[in-house]
């Protein structure tokens, strides 16, 4: 049985929590550092503090959705883990316009067979609109589309 392919919502929220592993001082690294972190403690509660109560991602998906979805990914893998490179961002005062390239590769729980059913592994590239709301940046927006994982030397 062929795997099935990982859900862009479900990936999008994964990907916003692609970062550096330091503590960074600049606010929109920091925020994709918690990202990064709630995702790979497959935490969704911690992930969706940092989504905005008005998050919109691709094709009209509403933050309620989003973190429903997250949840059922989270609970279908025993480990998550977030590579994310090509990052650009461009500041505006309190906002941002993030792109990057994220790769997404887990280990889906042995029950039910999930583990032949769900992905390895996937990579998307985004566009991420992030904000201070009150002295918490969040995600308001975010678009993805399938992208050319690293290609690994023979």
């Amino acid at each position: 049985m062929r795997p099935t392919a990982l859900r862009p919502a479900t990936f999008v929220l994964l990907a916003l929590a692609a970062a550096c592993s330091r503590a960074p001082a600049d606010p929109v690294q920091a925020l994709l550092g918690e990202l990064k972190a709630a995702a790979e403690a497959r935490d969704a509660g911690r992930f969706a503090e940092r989504l905005a109560p008005d998050f919109r991602g691709a094709h009209g998906l509403g933050r309620s959705d989003a973190v429903a979805e997250l949840r059922r990914t989270f609970a279908a893998y025993e480990r998550v883990t977030i590579e994310v490179y090509g990052v650009e961002a461009e500041r505006d005062g309190d906002s941002a316009r993030v792109r990057c390239v994220v790769e997404f590769s887990g280990q889906a729980r042995r029950a039910f067979g999930l583990e032949g059913l769900l992905p390895p592994s996937a990579a998307y590239r985004f566009d991420l609109d992030v904000a201070d709301e009150g002295g918490v940046w969040r995600v308001r927006g975010a678009s993805w589309e399938p992208a050319e994982g690293r290609q690994e030397a023979p």
